[in-house]
């Protein structure tokens, strides 16, 4: 379609499947682009471009869809996330009355807090959440399930439930001194929100290797950071963040320790002055998330720093349920089947509650089926 220039149509027809390619046409990792075929002759088809095109030259007044008559049913989604969002679309779409439960003052969820605004406007997160709210989707913002409205109220109120409640919960490090570390997400929803301009020190030291820590680098850079360290334990070549970032981590900079992991951060004081940190010979984790180290010998090394950001993993956060008995996997991710039901009576979970931390594809493509 986007070959023969009929744009709005390319659109229509993404957004049969995906509300939002708008964002994935900016941050999508494009996992289908490192095995497409295509490369065997030129290169991967750039499906990620493409999904921008079409939503970039679209013409947006157009009605892509109209809803079905109302089915008198009613559907709560807890959490306002891209899973949350997909999920509320298509209900809406296919007549149900959809409201969405979100804890933050504006929907989006990682989209909007956790990704920087040079890689995702904030404009584009805005105009495709608006385009879930035109379809007759309601939204309950500042409100915790749990805290604000309980999960009783939700069950008598509604005929099915999503928990799209992603991984709010960052994991920090047993070292000395971890509580002086800033929790990467935390972070990243701080300049988001314009709230730690001015905090970031000139020295950062970033622990962890994966997208998130790559954001929180290339942030402290534009915060004003003059050096940036990252410290991972994957080897180089085997690191989980996209190659694009450690393309732009080697343009701006940014110096990578692979083969490390911390093991204590130095202060004076309230004052963080430093970290310490060691190379690993090998590395694993078991079933439950568990880490097991083998030390390198003579691999010890301390590095000054003035601010140290965690961004060691993320966790579910289930209190909200009470005592319901939810089945979960040994990471506490929520056990769904082939159509995102879980193991409560007429409730579903989505995203990265029952997936783990994975991409936005994903969460879409999860919100979609359930």
């Amino acid at each position: 379609l986007i070959e023969h220039g009929e744009f709005t149509e390319a659109l229509r027809y993404l957004r049969a499947k995906n509300p939002f390619p708008g964002i994935t046409g900016r941050v999508c990792p494009h996992f289908c682009m490192d095995v497409c075929n295509r490369k065997e002759k030129d290169s991967a088809l750039n499906i990620r471009a493409l999904e921008r095109a079409a939503e970039t030259f679209a013409q947006k007044s157009t009605c892509l869809f109209k809803n079905l008559p109302a089915t008198g049913k009613k559907v709560a989604i807890i959490g306002g996330g891209l899973a949350g969002l997909t999920s509320a679309y298509y209900l809406a779409l296919l007549g149900y009355e959809v409201v969405i439960y979100e804890a933050n003052p504006m929907l989006g969820g990682v989209a909007r807090y956790g990704v920087p605004n040079f890689r995702l406007p904030r404009d584009v997160v805005d105009r495709e959440v608006g385009l879930v709210l035109e379809a007759g989707v309601r939204a309950r913002v500042n409100t915790k399930v749990g805290v604000d409205i309980t999960m009783e109220e939700i069950e008598q109120r509604y005929d099915a439930i999503i928990l799209a409640t992603g991984v709010p919960a960052e994991n920090s490090l047993p070292i000395p001194n971890a509580g002086k570390a800033v929790k990467a997400v935390e972070f990243l929803r701080e300049a988001a929100l314009g709230l730690n301009t001015g905090k970031i020190g000139k020295k950062v030291v970033v622990m962890g290797g994966g997208g998130v820590g790559f954001d929180c680098a290339f942030t402290a850079k534009r915060l004003g950071a003059e050096e940036v360290h990252v410290i991972c334990l994957e080897k180089e070549g085997e690191m989980r963040a996209p190659e694009d970032d450690l393309v732009l981590a080697a343009r701006e900079g940014v110096q990578i320790h692979n083969s490390c992991t911390m093991q204590a951060i130095q202060c004076e004081g309230e004052k963080v002055t430093g970290v310490e940190y060691f190379e690993v010979k090998e590395c694993s984790f078991d079933e439950a998330g568990k880490l097991h180290l083998e030390k390198k010998e003579n691999g010890d090394h301390v590095l000054s720093c003035d601010t140290v950001i965690f961004a060691v993993g993320m966790k579910t956060d289930l209190s909200f349920l009470g005592d319901r008995n939810i089945a979960v996997t040994p990471r506490n991710w929520i056990v769904v089947d082939e159509c995102q039901k879980t193991s409560l009576d007429k409730t579903f979970a989505a995203g990265d509650v029952s997936a783990g931390p994975a991409s936005f594809a994903r969460a879409v493509g999860d919100g979609r089926k359930a």
